[in-house]
């Protein structure tokens, strides 16, 4: 039936006067220049509720009939567009507008309450702003969302989801007043809330804090035994670590810890420090200073997080001291010890997102778990730190705004290396500055007496002198320097005689060094020419490290070769072994080999060599973790390649090399090797979205974007573009879909049936994250349909299965059956057992949506049983849940309460929120 012609004629006036404003989180309101706006009857209230909740977005019609009535026939559409005649009657004509079967409410967003609350919910900044944005949001809830709005489906789909982001800007709101202070404040409100919501622990955690920081401690020990007891009569359970935690901070009269970052699992302590120095030479006045410093951080008036700045210019010994003074200190912080290279002097240094990704990592927070935000993650961070005593080293850091954002809360301790003061930091985080100066004359000779032995300085006292004082005092120069005399056996006065003569200034240390490259040149003129090749070589790798394979594609050599050079090196102090199989050059002589690489005219050359290898390797890697690829020109991996047994050694391999694909990007632009920097930012791309590292990817996609562009190559730009669809993710839809119908007009021209098909995927799923279901569901039929003509059965099986996805997000339940049947039996011929146990779920929710609930159990339960035999616990958890709620819909309430018990427990281990769900589910 065609849709009838419901454009609104330009002169209709509305009926309300003044802009609509519309509340939803309570008793349904619309006012007009503060004035109420009857809107009689409920299917109105329903329709205008539907189109407010879209945000300005247009609504399918067949959607909203089928949220109206359960189904979308002529009759129900026939319906809905009488409906739509009298709201607009009711608030104006011009208010709804509709086109080609779709109907959008012409209101801005923040005309809805609903949209408000979300707006002030999502700006985080912490302290005093923050929570009156908070306390701002929570005031626009006049009672339960959508109370007398007439249509169950509109209900079902958007208000657990509501009351569940009210109860985490609550949850959100106590952090913030506890932070301040505002204990007893808070004791009625989560009072009120634990009564309400009796099995949501992190109410009854902030609870038992609220009483017990004032002072209310036998109340706050009655409130623990209340929560116990009701989750061991209801649940069977004991309480949760935040609980207990709570519990015995009360019982030791001690500052109760805040809870864990959500999501977080359980990890090994790290241990990241850098290995000590053997025979540590001088620096007893620093070191003394620094134990005063942190033996007063507890003191009154003290910043709550102490932060040590050691600065000083390159190779005056910053990484060793700080790495031996947080050895001597590590066992007063016994949560773990942090070691992070901000590399301020590397070319395209890590960002403070990739830094706090990293970070978070370490500490046991799941990818998933980490926002996309840099303010999102750095509060994630503090969180995972609260309660626990931890020391960040942070090495390298170029300024100040690079260490704010990783900053973790009372109790640890920072400690920064910098080339810079650091002064800011002095002024706003009170942090102590230590200026590390050059070795005095005394720890020079003691540190040249330590290596040499006391039989060869006896009687050189002046010639001892003279060399420190040609190495500047610098400790990496003199160490060189006496590296040199030990291994070469000539005597003190003929090195010295040597260093007088020859060399030049290294021009790019600081001033103050200007002799180093002399004592530089001593040890590189005494390498064999393969090891001079080698280290020369090194200089080119753009990244902070190098492994043996990638060394030896840098020198153009195999990799036994490689390794026997690097620990040759490594043996002559040329080079830092951190751990096996990892080599790094210290600043300073990474110029210098640079800039002889430069002299010699291999740079360019060996650059390549290296970008080549990074390719390979990266395709080798990725063909574990994304096997098909649209780009024929990418080719196979190639001989030099290394062998990656299965995925978990491919994922290994690209969170090593991380930093430095990261990096060789960035030469590659640089060197205008184009071709090379796109291919690296696609290789780049399968584990960057397994790491959900969303700002990485939209900055590399543009960076990739350009080269290809540079390079006129087409099938690179396609390539770039299509990556763009993972901006979706951090809420730029539209951005998301002009990069991706860019993309599709370019696999046009180029004749890539594959490439239309991911960008008609991409488009799909960015459609569907809207919300814009039948726009999804379009966009995913015309992807099946060119992967089944390629015959590829992989990709079809995808596609398929992503459809029937939008399709139970539309309601289409028939559909989406049919979609997923398909989906599982291609799947099955390929022994894709994850991919089957996602299409039996999807099958299940399907059945599930349409009432066959005996349907959907055997299907949720073969599909939990697939996941249990395949060890992923999260879907295991998911397809359980949903099995519990069909078995209880079938009056088999046991069966039930097993299954949800044991999605509980699997949810709980994995430290899924979803978790209080669930046990709210059992309480019912």
């Amino acid at each position: 039936m065609t849709e009838p012609d419901e454009t609104v004629p330009p002169a209709a006036a509305p009926r309300a006067a003044g802009p609509l404003r519309i509340g939803l989180l309570g008793p349904f309101q619309v006012t007009a220049a503060g004035a109420p706006v009857p809107v009689a009857g409920g299917r109105q209230r329903a329709v205008l509720a539907a189109l407010a909740l879209a945000a300005g977005r247009p609504v399918r019609s067949s959607v909203l009939a089928r949220q109206l009535w359960g189904e979308d026939t002529p009759s129900a559409r026939h319906r809905l567009h009488a409906v739509v005649n009298r709201l607009r009657q009711a608030i104006g004509a011009g208010a709804v507008r509709a086109a080609a079967g779709e109907y959008a409410l012409n209101v801005p967003p923040e005309a809805v309450d609903v949209h408000r609350f979300r707006a002030l919910a999502a700006e985080r900044g912490g302290g005093a702003a923050e929570l009156e944005r908070l306390d701002a949001a929570l005031a626009l809830w006049r009672g339960d969302p959508l109370v007398d709005v007439e249509a169950e489906a509109l209900a079902l789909a958007h208000v657990p989801a509501l009351v569940e982001e009210r109860l985490r800007v609550v949850e959100r709101r106590a952090d913030l007043v506890l932070e301040t202070g505002g204990h007893a404040e808070l004791v009625g409100e989560l009072s009120e809330l634990t009564a309400r919501h009796p099995l949501r622990e992190f109410l009854w955690s902030r609870l038992i804090l609220a009483l017990h920081r004032s002072g209310r401690q036998a109340e706050a020990l009655a409130a623990y035994q209340r929560i116990r007891t009701l989750l061991a009569d209801r649940l069977g359970v004991d309480p949760g670590d935040e609980l207990q935690r709570a519990h015995l901070a009360v019982l030791r009269a001690a500052p109760a810890p805040a809870a864990p970052v959500p999501g977080a699992v359980a990890a090994p302590a790290p241990r990241q420090l850098a290995a000590d120095v053997a025979a540590f030479t001088g620096r007893a006045a620093v070191l003394a200073d620094l134990d005063r410093f942190l033996d007063g951080a507890g003191e009154p008036g003290r910043p709550p997080v102490p932060v040590a700045v050691v600065s000083g210019p390159a190779g005056v010994g910053k990484t060793t001291l700080a790495v031996h003074w947080a050895h001597r200190v590590a066992d007063r912080f016994p949560d773990g010890h942090l070691h992070l290279n901000l590399g301020g002097h590397w070319p395209g240094e890590p960002s403070a997102d990739a830094a706090l990704m990293t970070v978070l990592l370490s500490l046991g927070v799941p990818p998933e778990r980490i926002p996309p935000d840099t303010d999102g993650r750095s509060a994630t961070l503090r969180t995972a730190l609260a309660g626990r005593r931890v020391l960040m080293l942070l090495d390298d850091v170029r300024d100040a705004a690079q260490v704010r954002p990783l900053l973790p809360g009372e109790g640890s301790l920072v400690l920064v290396t910098s080339r810079n003061r650091l002064r800011s930091l002095r002024r706003r985080e009170g942090a102590h500055l230590v200026d590390l100066e050059p070795f005095t004359p005394e720890e020079s000779a003691a540190l040249l007496g330590g290596v040499l032995g006391p039989e060869a300085v006896a009687g050189h006292a002046g010639a001892i002198a003279e060399l420190a004082g040609l190495c500047g005092h610098l400790p990496l120069a003199v160490a060189l320097a006496a590296e040199r005399v030990r291994d070469t056996g000539v005597p003190l006065p003929a090195l010295v005689e040597e260093a007088r003569d020859g060399g030049s200034r290294l021009d790019a240390l600081d001033d103050g060094a200007d002799d180093v490259r002399k004592v530089f040149s001593w040890s590189y003129r005494a390498l064999p020419d393969a090891e001079a090749a080698m280290f020369r070589a090194l200089g080119t790798a753009p990244g902070p490290s190098v492994g043996t394979a990638a060394a030896a594609a840098l020198a153009g050599t195999d990799a036994h070769d490689a390794q026997r050079l690097l620990e040759s090196l490594v043996d002559q102090n040329l080079l830092r072994r951190p751990r096996p199989g990892r080599y790094e050059l210290h600043d300073l002589l990474r110029v210098y080999a640079a800039e002889l690489a430069a002299a010699a005219g291999t740079a360019p050359k060996t650059l390549e060599r290296l970008l080549d290898w990074y390719t390979a390797a990266g395709l080798a890697a990725r063909a574990h973790l994304q096997p098909t690829s649209v780009d024929p020109s990418l080719g196979a991996p190639g001989a030099g390649a290394p062998a990656f047994a299965d995925a978990q050694q491919a994922l290994d391999w690209f969170e090593t090399e991380h930093d430095n694909l990261i990096a060789a990007v960035g030469a590659a632009a640089d060197a205008g090797l184009d071709r090379h920097c796109w291919r690296l930012v696609h290789l780049l791309w399968a584990h960057l979205d397994r790491c959900r590292a969303w700002p990485e990817i939209a900055a590399l996609g543009a960076a990739g974007l350009a080269a290809a562009r540079r390079a006129g190559d087409r099938f690179g730009e396609a390539e770039m573009l299509t990556m763009a669809a993972s901006l979706r993710h951090l809420g730029r839809f539209e951005e998301s879909i002009a990069s991706q119908r860019e993309a599709l007009e370019l696999y046009r021209e180029l004749g890539s049936a594959a490439g239309q098909a991911t960008v008609l995927n991409n488009l799909g799923m960015v459609f569907r994250s809207m919300g814009r279901h039948e726009e999804a569901i379009d966009h995913l039929r015309r992807c099946a349909a060119l992967d089944e003509a390629s015959g590829d059965a992989g990709d079809l099986a995808v596609s398929l299965f992503n459809l029937a996805r939008s399709y139970i997000d539309a309601g289409r339940a028939g559909e989406a059956v049919e979609a997923a049947t398909r989906s599982l039996d291609l799947l099955r011929g390929l022994g894709h057992r994850r991919g089957e146990g996602r299409a039996m779920e999807a099958i299940g929710f399907a059945h599930g949506l349409r009432g066959e609930h005996e349907a959907a159990a055997a299907w949720l339960r073969d599909a939990s049983a697939v996941f249990a035999e395949i060890g992923d616990r999260w879907y295991e958890s998911v397809s359980l849940t949903a099995l519990g709620r069909s078995l209880r819909a079938l009056g088999r309430r046991g069966e039930a309460a097993a299954a949800l018990e044991r999605a509980l427990a699997l949810a709980t281990a994995l430290g899924d929120p979803r978790a209080a769900e669930i046990r709210a589910l059992l309480a019912e």
